[in-house]
């Protein structure tokens, strides 16, 4: 602002060294000096105005980026309350309490892939676990066959999220783990199972009409009238399994190991 105003004739006298102008001439030469000032000004505010802006957004980039990680913590908070909440439902006398244990670990799965390997785990170790008889079978229609025992209404739905899950999510060092468990009469039609352990379980009249079974381990597993048409058993390990009166119409067995099979099923 001195320059602006009073300053310029001292800039004039005493940088630039003209002396003895006046008039017009003089007045141009202050006006240069002036131009000169803004000139400067101008920069140095430009200058200014970058380097706030520059603060300013990393300013805002750090606050970002700390709101995000306090979002990610508290969302890690409630989806551990919602686990420990479904689990202990799991292990509730009442079936529906369970029901609801079991579907709300589906959700947590869903929604946390950091998550969906440990839940499968839970779920696959619940149905190991559960005492096939601890409610009795009920008979339910199966077309051709007349009748076929109904899976307990929780391991059902245990095995039925399994068999859906998002395999995407899957951890690649973690196989599906359902080696000896009694799964006689369950509906695992369409079931997603590939590369799952299914060593010595007892899949006794079992549903599991277009399944996906490549790659799985069904050594020693009771196939007994299993009906496994149109399911895909490519490279599975079928050594010493019971396949008496199993249905594998259009099954793919492409590579499947059937060394030592027992019984002869319709293909």
């Amino acid at each position: 602002m001195w320059l602006l105003g009073p300053g310029a004739g001292w800039v004039l006298e005493h940088v630039d060294g003209v002396t003895g102008v006046s008039g017009k001439e003089r007045a141009e030469l202050l006006d240069a000096i002036r131009g000169r000032a803004l000139t400067m000004a101008t920069g140095v505010a430009a200058l200014v105005a970058v380097y706030y802006t520059a603060r300013n957004a990393d300013t805002a980039r750090r606050t970002y980026e700390v709101s995000q990680r306090t979002l990610a913590l508290a969302e890690q908070g409630h989806v551990a309350d919602r686990y420990t909440k479904a689990i202990e439902q799991l292990g509730s006398p009442e079936l529906a309490i369970r029901l609801g244990g079991i579907y709300a670990l589906e959700r947590i799965a869903r929604d946390s892939a950091r998550d969906h390997a440990t839940v499968m785990e839970v779920l696959t170790a619940f149905v190991r676990e559960t005492p096939p008889l601890a409610t009795p079978s009920v008979p339910s229609p199966r077309p051709g066959q007349g009748g076929r025992p109904r899976l307990r209404a929780d391991v059902q739905a245990a095995v039925s999220v399994v068999g859906r899950r998002d395999v995407t999510h899957d951890h690649p060092d973690r196989r599906i783990d359902l080696a000896e468990a009694n799964l006689g009469g369950a509906d695992l039609a369409g079931a997603d199972l590939h590369g799952a352990d299914l060593a010595q379980a007892d899949l006794t009249d079992a549903e599991l009409t277009g399944a996906d079974l490549s790659h799985s381990n069904l050594w020693r597993a009771n196939l007994t009238r299993v009906d496994l048409v149109g399911s895909n058993l490519a490279d599975a390990i079928l050594e010493d399994a019971d396949l008496t009166d199993a249905r594998l119409t259009q099954a793919n067995l492409d590579g499947a190991d059937l060394q030592g099979v027992q019984g002869f099923p319709a293909l």
